[in-house]
């Protein structure tokens, strides 16, 4: 099946697809093409699992962890191993470079020709790989936030640790890059509302995906008893909204320093979800 279709039956979005291919938790489907990929039963149960696992709390790094001894490479006779890597490796520098430009410029800002030129590659290149630029926002909407996230970062959140720890992380990393975060949510807000149905979809689920990301972990405090019972997806949106205006306030003056910001949030957050 073709990866639209494989979407479809999953019920998982291509750049979450294209996402976890990336991070090696899924295994690579037969090439046909520069554009053209086969999956099979085995990409749908994987992508099961790993909601599965999701669900119970697990992050990506565990979820890995998991999979590794299961995930083998394909082969195929219908294409030599280097080639299918090559191609991979356009296809990747393509989705990094527009990642980097769609927040530096916005979408209407960063054009196909600037994107291939970030990348290395011909603008031909690009159309080999993607229809336009909005197929390829789309499809890098996952890069444009772990782009923000140092790998640092994203290896602690791995870790399990008491919620209000977890919470002060997430939320020094976002005060950190800020001006990022801001930039990409306004990104995916101005997407979310534009003409175009598709982007105006997958930006609308980038940005819920982006602000529940923090959900998994508030679901097993919760059964911990470490806060108490309650929407955790309301939760996640409230807490979302505090750190975007905390960020905007520090962004006004001097008056107040990040590490004043970040307690207050921490402060905030333990008091109104405390048991």
């Amino acid at each position: 099946m073709k990866i639209a279709e494989l979407s479809r039956v999953s019920g998982t979005h291509r750049s979450t697809i294209h996402h976890y291919l990336d991070l090696g938790l899924l295994p690579r489907p037969e090439t046909l093409g520069p554009r053209l990929h086969h999956f099979g039963d085995e990409h749908v149960e994987r992508l099961r699992e790993i909601k599965a696992l999701r669900a119970q709390g697990l992050g990506l790094g565990e979820i890995h962890q998991r999979l590794a001894t299961r995930l083998r490479p394909r082969t195929s006779r219908k294409r030599p191993r280097r080639r299918r890597d090559g191609a991979s490796d356009r296809r990747a520098a393509i989705l990094d470079a527009a990642a980097r430009l769609f927040l530096e410029r916005g979408f209407e800002g960063a054009d196909v020709q600037a994107i291939a030129r970030a990348a290395g590659v011909g603008k031909a290149t690009v159309y080999q790989y993607f229809a336009g630029k909005s197929e390829l926002f789309v499809e890098c909407l996952d890069r444009l936030r772990f782009t923000l996230v140092p790998a640092t970062t994203r290896a602690q959140l791995e870790a399990k640790m008491p919620l209000v720890d977890e919470a002060r992380l997430r939320a020094q990393a976002v005060l950190s890059r800020f001006a990022g975060y801001r930039t990409m949510t306004n990104l995916l807000g101005a997407a979310a509302h534009g003409r175009d149905a598709e982007v105006a979809a997958r930006a609308r689920d980038a940005l819920h995906r982006m602000v529940t990301n923090a959900e998994p972990s508030l679901r097993r405090a919760m059964a911990a008893g470490e806060l108490r019972r309650g929407d955790t997806e309301l939760w996640a949106y409230m807490l979302w909204g505090a750190l975007m205006a905390l960020g905007d306030r520090l962004a006004l003056d001097d008056r107040y320093s990040q590490a004043e910001a970040l307690a207050a949030y921490v402060d905030f957050m333990r008091r109104a979800t405390a048991p």
